[in-house]
């Protein structure tokens, strides 16, 4: 083995090391440039930590089935009903729109098979008494379904498509909004 062999072997690990030094010293210094979004050290744009600006936000009454759902949704996932009585400073307003998409149909019988429940939200969080809007926003969900030729087991796998419908609208909307907030 000649000089130059050996000296070729030993840069490899050498390399290696250094750039693997390189890579590591490189994601800590990118690490210091994240930080939680719910922790309570984040500031909010509308004062105090984000998590304490989620907690203020009022969430009165939607219309409809849906909007039934989705309001109890976006209670939990805000507070989880921990804080009733601390004060809003926010309102949250939303409008839903359900439409179902017919995907397989049965052309013996002309039946549709399965379906997609199509779920759009549009909501805004505002000041009270400014009206000022923080935060807005359109999300919308796709939920597939079975249907069935017995009557009420399609009308329950409708029903359940709308709860995972306003459970996955929930958390659209509440990271969002707390994105929004963050300042």
């Amino acid at each position: 083995m000649s000089s130059s062999e050996i000296a070729g072997r030993d840069a490899g690990p050498t390399r290696r090391s250094l750039a693997l030094v390189a890579a590591l010293g490189l994601a800590a210094l990118a690490g210091g440039c994240f930080r939680p979004l719910y922790a309570e050290s984040t500031a909010s744009t509308v004062g105090g930590s984000v998590r304490t600006a989620l907690r203020s936000i009022e969430f009165p009454e939607i219309k409809g089935l849906m909007g039934h759902y989705l309001r109890n949704e976006l209670v939990f996932e805000f507070d989880g009903g921990n804080e009733p009585d601390a004060p809003k400073t926010l309102k949250f307003d939303a409008s839903i729109a359900e439409s179902v998409e017919v995907i397989t149909v049965d052309y013996a019988n002309g039946r549709a098979d399965s379906a997609i429940l199509v779920a759009t939200a549009t909501w805004k969080v505002t000041r009270n008494g400014t009206g000022e809007i923080v935060s807005s926003g359109t999300n919308s969900v796709r939920e597939p379904y079975e249907r069935s030729s017995q009557r009420f087991a399609t009308v329950r796998a409708a029903r359940d498509a709308q709860i995972r419908a306003a459970k996955n609208l929930a958390s659209l909307i509440r990271g969002q909004i707390a994105a929004d907030l963050t300042s």
